[in-house]
């Protein structure tokens, strides 16, 4: 599981301690939330075979939100069509997913995060300099939050036709362009993909190997007891 610790990165938590997460800034709040499992494999590594370029490249060695240097730049070539990056989904049920990547404005600043759920386009455009998201399409709702190191977690929730499909990172252009010639060298950075079967994003889980990775649910014990609420008086702090 990870959190957002007091400097604003996000770091892995290990099991049996508790999640004090600085999102919000100021003081923390404890993270408890049920099991979920990210569907993509290879989460960071969008150099993986995996991940197929469509008029793009990846260049590596980017720092990320969680402050190492494994996020990636994603590339226009100089071609005339769709910039993306995407990969295969697992066989998607009639359900609510939420589809997430962070991204950050280089040459860039707009990017589109998609699903194909083998019967739709499902996707909302995402503006890395304003933080505002929109052109939602057969969406439930979307979602742009700002992260460390200039990074916004773009997400999108939908309820999925059943089907196999793809998630895509997509570029757009000045003018709001999913199709346009590019400039070989013009991009965005971009790290750690997620899909779940959720109605809504929770926080990232890491999915390096070549399978998908589940986090288990949060519990909170002993929390109150007997030795500090009794049966006639106690205090309860929230």
């Amino acid at each position: 599981a990870t959190r957002v610790n007091e400097n604003g990165l996000i770091e892995e938590v290990a099991s049996n301690v508790p999640r004090l997460d600085y999102s919000d800034g100021g003081c923390p709040s404890l993270l408890l939330e049920n099991s979920s499992t990210n569907l993509i494999p290879y989460s960071e590594d969008f150099s993986n075979a995996s991940w197929s370029k469509g008029g793009t490249s990846v260049v590596s060695g980017v720092s990320s939100p969680d402050g190492a240097t494994n996020a990636f730049k994603l590339v226009e070539d100089a071609t005339t069509g769709v910039h993306s990056v995407y990969r295969a989904t697992p066989t998607l049920s009639a359900v609510d997913y939420s589809y997430s990547v962070f991204a950050k404005a280089v040459e860039n600043t707009t990017v589109r995060i998609q699903v194909y759920d083998g019967t739709h386009f499902r996707y909302a455009l995402f503006n890395l300099s304003t933080g505002v998201a929109s052109n939602e399409t057969l969406l439930n709702s979307s979602d742009i939050k700002l992260f460390a190191n200039g990074y916004y977690k773009c997400s999108i929730n939908f309820t999925a036709s059943a089907g196999g499909g793809y998630s895509y990172v997509q570029l757009i252009d000045g003018s709001n362009n999913i199709s346009y010639t590019g400039d070989g060298t013009s991009g965005v950075y971009i790290y750690g993909a997620q899909l779940e079967q959720q109605s809504y994003p929770t926080s990232y889980i890491k999915s390096n190997s070549g399978s998908t990775t589940t986090r288990s649910a949060d519990t909170a014990n002993g929390a109150g007891n007997s030795t500090v609420i009794n049966s006639s008086e106690g205090v309860l702090y929230a």
